[in-house]
């Protein structure tokens, strides 16, 4: 089973993700967002993104493809309730497709620790 790490905008919990991909030399980790109740999620990150002044990389309104710059609001909660703590999490995505966020800044230790699987993967060994 995945762990799930849930992912909350201005203390509302928006869905999830599971991190299913990582870079463990950058202090990256990337994953797919499950949402839970949000119908257009290109509106939802653009409308919040003007609202607070966040940087959209790319923005392409007639296929609702977003790209942001890192989302100072947006928290990531590991499995025992304590928050992800790295640089912040960017989001990318379109709205026929899927959307994805990237979460950078995670130490070396934390990704040994939280994300061993991906960096044993990597490093072929523990």
């Amino acid at each position: 089973m995945e762990i799930k790490y849930i992912l909350e905008l201005n203390g509302i919990i928006i869905g999830y993700t599971e991190f299913e991909f990582a870079d463990p030399p950058m202090g990256v980790v990337h994953g797919k967002i499950i949402f839970d109740e949000i119908d257009s999620p290109y509106d939802f990150f653009k409308n919040h993104c003007k609202k607070f002044n966040v940087q959209i990389n790319t923005d392409f309104p007639n296929e609702k493809f977003i790209d942001t710059a890192i989302i100072p609001q947006l928290k990531v909660f590991l499995q025992n309730e304590n928050q992800l703590h790295g640089w912040g999490g960017a989001i990318s995505g379109m709205d026929s497709d899927e959307f994805e966020i990237q979460f950078g800044g995670i130490s070396s230790e934390l990704m040994q620790t939280e994300f061993k699987h991906h960096y044993i993967r990597y490093y072929k060994h523990e």
